[in-house]
Formats: structure tokens, sequence, C-alpha cells
């Protein structure tokens, strides 16, 4: 909820107008100033989406800034509170389920009516896209074949003698290790952190790990075949695209409009193809988001 990544990993450029070093270290970033700041996660999803952001905003004469790959949810949510940026490409069920760990929503909607009390009054959620990106936990299909493995409920058959892989934050969260153990009784004997996706595609792929969490729009799970174990608990939740944002920021009327509208034209299949030319093609973020925005015709 996020966010989150292939083959590869690149190096990220800022669009227009970032800087170098500490991310969150330019005064300018402060509460008040007119000035938009676009952060995004440390995966290529969120970067890109950050890029489509900030570029359909400057189109529209809003000054931006981008600070991407600051890092986890925990990260950047304290970065939004303090004011060192302005707003973020989030996901809707896993947002939920991190700002309110009991939540009951479970639909796309219950989600939504849900999400604007939990975060509270220092931040808002703007429009939601059609655009998902599940969490998504696969195995090999020699794994699959050998264990007969197709869903989360088939885990606990190798568990027990098995190592999960995933990004470090994964560790502790509600669809992570505790909510395999507690929902489908699987208790792995290790779980491995990745903040590297290339390796933890090396690792699957030589059977170091034998199960790992991806994002359904990443190139990876089609490159290599993995199987994509359905959830029948519904334990991850709906994951669709969304901004959050500062309260503040989200009274700036053209930057929420230009927003809105790449939140509107984007669907799950071309975010799957802009994170395919990133980790597989070597564009930059703000190179594939450039292009995207001009066929869209979000940008002149």
């Amino acid at each position: 909820m996020l966010a989150a990544l292939a083959l590869g990993t690149a190096a990220f450029a800022l669009a227009a107008c970032g800087g170098t070093g500490d991310p969150l270290s330019d005064s300018s970033s402060a509460p008040g100033t007119s000035k938009v700041i676009v952060g995004s996660a440390n995966f290529t999803e969120s970067q890109v989406l950050g890029e489509l952001y900030a570029q359909a905003m400057q189109a529209k004469g809003v000054q931006v800034e981008t600070k991407p790959g600051i890092g986890s949810r925990e990260v950047y949510i304290k970065a939004l509170k303090d004011g060192s940026i302005s707003v973020v490409p989030e996901y809707t069920g896993n947002l939920l389920l991190y700002v309110d760990p009991e939540a009951t929503a479970t639909t796309e909607s219950e989600i939504m009516q849900a999400l604007p009390a939990a975060i509270g009054e220092e931040l808002k959620v703007l429009e939601p896209s059609q655009a998902q990106d599940q969490d998504v936990y696969v195995v090999t299909k020699q794994t699959a074949q050998q264990h007969g493995i197709a869903s989360l409920d088939d885990l606990k058959k190798i568990s027990a003698n098995s190592i999960l892989g995933g990004p470090s934050e994964l560790q502790d969260r509600a669809y992570g290790p505790p909510g395999l153990e507690k929902i489908y009784g699987a208790k792995f004997k290790q779980f491995k952190p990745y903040d590297a996706p290339a390796v933890k595609v090396k690792d699957l792929n030589d059977n170091k790990i034998q199960v790992a969490t991806f994002f359904t729009t990443e190139a990876a799970i089609r490159d290599n075949g993995y199987v994509m174990l359905t959830d029948p608990q519904s334990m991850i939740l709906p994951q669709n695209v969304i901004p959050l944002a500062r309260a503040d920021m989200a009274t700036n009327t053209a930057a929420v409009e230009a927003i809105n509208a790449v939140q509107k034209a984007l669907t799950t299949d071309e975010l799957t193809a802009l994170n395919k030319q990133v980790d597989s093609g070597q564009e930059e973020p703000h190179e594939a988001a450039a292009a995207w925005l001009k066929a869209k015709g979000l940008v002149s």
C-alpha cells in the first residue's frame, strides 16, 4: 500500500527540481509554503506515480518539487505530518490497515468510506484510481507443482521448513507473517528481508527462499512464470492507487485537479507497463511518466 521492483534497480532521477542528499532535508518544504512537494516510497511504481503527479501539476502552473525514494510508509507518513512533503502515492487497503489495524472493511467502497476518519484531520485522500496493485505471494512453478500449492491456505504444507522473502517492513504487516500464521496457519522457518528486488528474484529462482511477496504490477512475476497464490480469506485488501495529501495541500484546487486527472486516466495495465519500462527497459521514472502524460493529453 505500495509502495514495494522487478529484475533490476534503477538510478532514480529527480524530475524537474529535486535535490541531492537527504531527500527530507530541504527546508523549503516547511508547512505553509506554496510549493507542492511530491514524495514517493522506495520502489519503482511509487516513484513513477510521484512523477506523474508532479509533472501533471507543473503543466497546470503549480510550483512542484519531487522527493523520491524516501522510504516505507512509516517514513513518508511522518514526513507528510511534519510538512517535509505535501502528497505521496498510496494504496487504499494497506493504508487503512496501517492507520487502523482493527479495521473491518473488506470491499473497495467500504475501505473508501473508512479512510477519511481513519487517517485523521491532518491528512486527506484524493480520488482513488481504477488502477490497482495488490500485494501477492508467489512461488516458482516447480515449488507449486512439487507441493501442490495454489493458495495461501496451502502454504502450511511447506512453511515450517521454508523461508519467506519480502520487503523489510512486511515482517510486521497484518498481511505479512503475522497474518499468514493467524489466518492460514502458516508459520515460516524464517523471514528474509529484501531491499533489492533483483536479489529477491534471484534467490527465489535459486530456491534460497521458497515463497516471496511481489506487487501484481511487477514484470518479474510474468517474466519468471511465478505462480500467484490465491487469497481465499481476503487477508490482502483491495489496493487502489490513491494520493495521500496534507490537508492544507488538498485546498490547492489546481494541484488537486491535476492529480485527479492522472488518477482518472490511469489503468492497472498501464501501470504495469510503466513499471516494466523502468525496471526492464531501463527508463528513468520521469521519462516514462512524461511519455504517458503526453499520450493522455495531460501535458503539452
